[in-house]
């Protein structure tokens, strides 16, 4: 949380998707793959936490707010987030849908990357991952608040 006074600070999911191809250049050690690879999915995550942040708490313009907004941020959780996103999926634009598409398929990636010693690491499929993160990022500010509004309930809410 930032102190009062001070600016909202963010995680820029641009900033990460330009970690993931300095990591990628010129020529990667498997482990700067791997982190590119985590790195990717975590700009899809945090653009959708930030957005789930802003459309349940607001913008943080007081201690209050940035206390709603940054409670709101953190309860994203990536395993309810994969799993409750995969139903309705026909109900969002094709931005939507392959927004979500990517997040659930490189949340997989992410999780070989990180844990599993033999997974294969490959320089091809990594750097595709990072545009098609890049990509989705980019598009993500083209849906509508309705599509954004059904994004946060599905990837924060268990359905009964």
């Amino acid at each position: 949380m930032t102190r009062q006074g001070e600016a909202h600070a963010v995680i820029d999911p641009q900033e990460l998707i330009a970690a993931c191809r300095k990591l990628l250049a010129p020529t990667p050690s498997d482990a700067d793959i791997r982190r590119a690879i985590s790195t990717a999915y975590y700009a899809l995550f945090h653009t959708l936490a930030a957005s789930n942040a802003e459309l349940i708490a607001g913008q943080p313009n007081s201690t209050i707010s940035e206390h709603a907004w940054e409670r709101v941020y953190l309860r994203l959780d990536h395993g309810r987030a994969r799993n409750n996103q995969r139903a309705n999926r026909n109900l969002l634009s094709q931005n939507g849908d392959d927004f979500v598409a990517l997040f659930i398929e490189a949340q997989g990636y992410r999780l070989q990357a990180d844990y599993d010693p033999n997974a294969p690491v490959n320089l091809s499929p990594a750097a595709n991952i990072v545009t098609r993160a890049d990509a989705a990022v980019r598009s993500f500010v083209q849906l509508t608040e309705e599509e954004r509004r059904f994004l946060a309930t599905q990837s924060m809410f268990d359905s009964r």
